[in-house]
């Protein structure tokens, strides 16, 4: 099945699963991940950097698991804090400098995890919070926090929001195949920004756990909907 255009409903949640991204017209913040990364940095906070060897860290462009072809942006850690973010970032230019946004987001990706699932912690699915942001700076983990106020797991922050999860109910809970998800929206409540006065801002992506386990995922295509305010 392939869709048209992935509408980004500010204040909506869209899950379309098992679904190609086809555009006629390609918007300007729109990256396929299946053909690279396109500057697009992984990374990780909310952890202990001191004891990252068991968090079994992971990521890197790779090629997509059984059933499915190409290559994606792949993720993957141990949420043993609790509290594991696993994100991609990347500096958006070529904006209007000092000027008003808003900013929404579409992201395809690959998970192996179940709907109604029993976990520890909570849910390999739908306790693992899919949720996008913005940053004057470049988003990283300072210390043991990100250094960008993303709020914790389902709650938003001041600079992200929370648009879903990563559970697919056409799996089981055993974790063996994967299924393709996408998530679109701009959360319960419009997040906007100023941009730099080099007209830049940095926008990240990631999955926010209250999973105790194993989380992966291949980021397939992403697209950013940033609106003039």
């Amino acid at each position: 099945m392939k869709i048209s255009a992935l509408p980004l409903l500010a204040g909506s949640v869209l899950l379309l699963i098992g679904c190609d991204i086809e555009y006629g017209t390609l918007p300007e913040h729109y990256y396929d991940f299946r053909h690279g990364a396109h500057q697009w940095q992984p990374g990780f906070s909310d952890y202990p950097s001191d004891n990252a060897d068991i968090y079994q860290l992971e990521s890197g462009m790779r090629d997509l698991p059984t059933g499915f072809s190409g290559k994606g942006l792949y993720l993957a850690g141990m949420n043993r804090s609790d509290d594991l973010f696993m994100y991609i970032k990347k500096q958006i230019t070529g904006l209007q400098p000092s000027t008003r946004y808003q900013l929404s987001a579409s992201v395809r990706f690959l998970t192996n995890a179940g709907a109604d699932c029993v976990g520890i912690g909570g849910a390999p699915g739908e306790a693992v919070y899919l949720k996008f942001g913005y940053a004057a700076a470049e988003p990283r983990q300072a210390g043991y926090y990100l250094n960008v106020d993303k709020g914790n797991q389902s709650q938003d922050g001041t600079q992200a929001r929370v648009i879903g999860n990563v559970a697919a109910p056409e799996l089981s809970c055993d974790g063996q195949n994967f299924a393709s998800k996408t998530v679109s929206g701009g959360g319960n409540t419009p997040l906007q920004f100023t941009s730099n006065a080099n007209g830049t801002i940095w926008v990240f992506i990631g999955t926010d756990s209250g999973y105790e386990g194993l989380t992966r995922l291949y980021y397939q295509e992403l697209e950013l909907r940033i609106v003039p305010r």
